[in-house]
């Protein structure tokens, strides 16, 4: 037993070494991770995750690690760059060194893979990256960058010679968009029209964009408040004066906010440039819109990123057009006709009403039909009813009805907009003309003439 017993002893011994024999130990964090290392050959990134976050944190180390290589690249802007006359101008923003990181962390080739760990929660990356050689690269694609540029600024030069204003704007700032990775170096270069450094080409750009310009600013377009629609008003845009602007996006804005309007908006190809209006509050005065090149939008399909856009529009003051327009009261023509019968009714009892209902500072009653934007016609007759006969053998009394036709139309154009009858107006007395006279004075009449009213106004405003 006691052998067995001492057997039994040995025996879980052995088993609990093999078991602590095949256990492996935690992998310990390496130096680098701990510390961050130093040479003076070598651009450093190092980028960590947080592997909690799910199953994208290997690419998100390794971006971290490129940023972080990006950062160990200084940035020196050069007495001679763009940058440099900004920042002394007063004009410098900061977030330029950062785009002009981003762009290094876009751009950063021949980096190497030294070491990466990982635990529970972290993962890890350690690239390095040989600075000769990494300035050897960038001498060289500068060299391609700047000769692409050059290009590009050459031929559209060629374009402004044809006429092809778009096109030429568009490989400038192209050229623009590839060079700004280098705005903080000292960059000269040969074009076939002494355009030499990038500042001259965001001049060069400038200029052009102040060339565009309207035909004739002194025309007032004239809009009419509370309208169910708006046809959009037309302008031209012409370049130094005499070439139409074909084809060419503008952001448009309205400095009141009485008025809304579309805030896109692009020539045609005879240089007119629509704006639609949403919305317009009375006013009787003088407005402008803005117009503004919409680089965004010509740009949007070439290969230009948004942040040299935005670089660009630090460097440069586009023209801002203004588009000048009157917003006035509508006006309106009223044709009244009323009848007794045959004989007109001299106490004009639907004139009045008609009247009443059009008076307000959106709109206003001319006196003449060549004023009107729209005319109104009603036309008031009172008849005979044919209950009247037998009203009269039996009761001596004589029934008259009034009907009211009314119409709306557009006084340029002629158009009818809006029709309407009103009816079942009647009235009694002993002759025709008392129950004629009763009828136009109904409580009736006042009712349903004023419905009517109601929705022949709503064709021509809507609040």
């Amino acid at each position: 037993m006691i052998k067995r017993i001492i057997y039994l002893f040995f025996y879980l011994i052995f088993s609990l070494n093999a078991i602590v024999s095949q256990t492996v130990e935690p992998v310990l964090a390496p130096n680098w991770v701990n510390k961050r290392p130093v040479n003076s050959f070598k651009f450093i990134g190092i980028g960590v995750a947080d592997k909690t976050t799910g199953n994208g944190y290997q690419n998100e180390a390794k971006k971290n690690a490129l940023f972080d290589l990006s950062s160990e690249i200084k940035v020196d802007i050069s007495s001679n760059s763009i940058l440099y006359t900004a920042q002394n101008n007063n004009q410098f923003s900061e977030n330029f060194n950062s785009l002009i990181k981003l762009t290094n962390t876009d751009n950063i080739e021949g980096y190497k893979l030294v070491d990466t760990y990982e635990n529970d929660k972290q993962y890890w990356l350690y690239y390095e990256l040989d600075k000769q050689e990494y300035e050897n690269q960038k001498a060289k694609k500068k060299q391609l960058i700047v000769a692409k540029a050059v290009n590009l600024i050459n031929v559209s030069f060629t374009d402004e010679k044809e006429g092809n204003f778009t096109g030429c704007l568009k490989k400038r700032i192209q050229a623009f968009g590839i060079l700004s990775p280098y705005l903080n170096e000292e960059l000269a270069f040969e074009t076939s029209n002494n355009v030499k450094n990038i500042f001259e080409l965001s001049n060069t750009i400038q200029k052009q964009l102040h060339s565009i310009t309207l035909a004739d600013t002194k025309l007032n377009q004239v809009i009419k408040p509370y309208q169910p629609n708006y046809k959009p008003i037309s302008y031209k845009l012409v370049i130094k004066n005499k070439i139409n602007l074909v084809d060419f996006p503008f952001i448009v804005k309205s400095d009141n906010e009485n008025i809304r309007v579309n805030e896109s908006a692009s020539s045609n190809t005879n240089g007119e440039i629509e704006i639609s209006i949403k919305y317009v509050k009375p006013l009787n005065q003088e407005i402008y819109f803005t117009l503004n090149p919409d680089i965004e939008k010509l740009m949007s399909g070439d290969s230009i990123s948004k942040s040299s856009i935005v670089l660009l529009k630090q460097f440069i003051e586009t023209a801002q057009l203004k588009a000048f327009a009157r917003v006035s009261p509508i006006s309106v023509f009223v044709n009244c006709i009323e009848k007794k019968g045959q004989e007109e009714n001299d106490q004009k009892i639907i004139e009045p009403i008609v009247a009443s209902k059009f008076v307000g500072e959106e709109i206003k009653i001319v006196e003449a039909k060549e004023l009107a934007d729209f005319i109104i016609d009603a036309e008031a007759i009172t008849f005979k009813d044919i209950s009247s006969d037998i009203l009269f053998t039996n009761y001596n009394i004589q029934l008259a009805q009034l009907k009211i036709k009314l119409s709306l139309r557009n006084a340029t154009t002629k158009e009818l907009i809006y029709s309407a009858e009103v009816s079942d107006i009647y009235g009694y007395g002993n002759s025709q003309e008392t129950a004629s006279l009763n009828a136009f004075q109904s409580d009736k009449l006042k009712t349903k003439l004023n419905e009517s009213l109601f929705f022949l106004k709503r064709k021509l405003i809507v609040y």
